[in-house]
């Protein structure tokens, strides 16, 4: 049945991914080197075939025997997709949750603070720089080498993919070409390291630095409190 959904030649293609994947690992992994060994040898004998009926049949078993192994897939010992980004995945997790208290009552809500309200100014400046921490604590766990793994899988595997982790994939691709704010170093233009210190460097310094804007206002704040310095 999966054969009407897939061509053999993405279903090969698939080989080769899983193939590529087990390599990755299959030196410390006795289970990743035999079934690596395993499919390309079910692949290379079908280029092998000395005749075109022996290849239809060796198509045939190979892509049989990759989609059962596919469609184990949680099990094997090989980077899945999405994999790479359960860091984001629980970080996007955090802001999506919903806090069974609010501290904001109902009268409040349709009622916005008047901007000469000291405390209104940093209440606006903490909700603010929130946001921009929240982004760029996504910026620091989005790179280059990361999403190169995942984005494999979208063009090179998408059919396999389930609807879930397209939707995922195309969204946090969407979201590292994104420019979050003015100003903000494009995280593309910085070569690659190792360690990718320089990056991860500058994204520090900015959230030091929106955290300091916090702290600053907030000193501002209690240097003018009445009972704190009285006349």
């Amino acid at each position: 049945m999966a054969q009407l959904k897939h061509s053999e030649e993405e279903i090969i293609k698939l080989g080769e991914k899983l193939v590529q994947e087990l390599n990755l690992i299959h030196s410390t992994n006795t289970l990743a080197r035999w079934m690596s060994h395993y499919l390309v040898e079910l692949i290379q004998n079908i280029d092998k075939a000395e005749s075109k009926e022996e290849k239809k049949v060796l198509q045939q078993e190979c892509c049989d025997i990759i989609l059962k192994i596919w469609s184990k897939k949680e099990s094997l010992p090989i980077t899945k997709p999405l994999d790479n980004l359960k860091p984001i995945i629980e970080i996007l997790q955090v802001l999506k949750e919903e806090k069974e208290i609010s501290i904001l009552p109902r009268w409040l809500e349709y009622n916005s603070l008047p901007r000469d309200n000291e405390w209104a100014s940093f209440v606006d400046l903490v909700k603010n720089n929130s946001e921009k921490i929240f982004s760029k604590v996504i910026q620091m766990n989005l790179h280059k080498e990361l999403l190169s793994k995942d984005q494999e899988w979208l063009k090179e595997n998408k059919n396999f993919l389930s609807n879930q982790e397209i939707n995922f994939l195309e969204f946090i691709d969407v979201l590292n070409d994104y420019d979050f704010n003015s100003g903000v170093v494009d995280l593309n233009n910085f070569e690659i390291s190792n360690d990718n210190s320089k990056r991860i460097n500058f994204i520090f310094n900015e959230i030091e630095n929106l955290i300091d804007n916090q702290k600053n206002l907030l000193l501002e704040i209690k240097s003018k409190h009445p009972l704190l310095n009285p006349q």
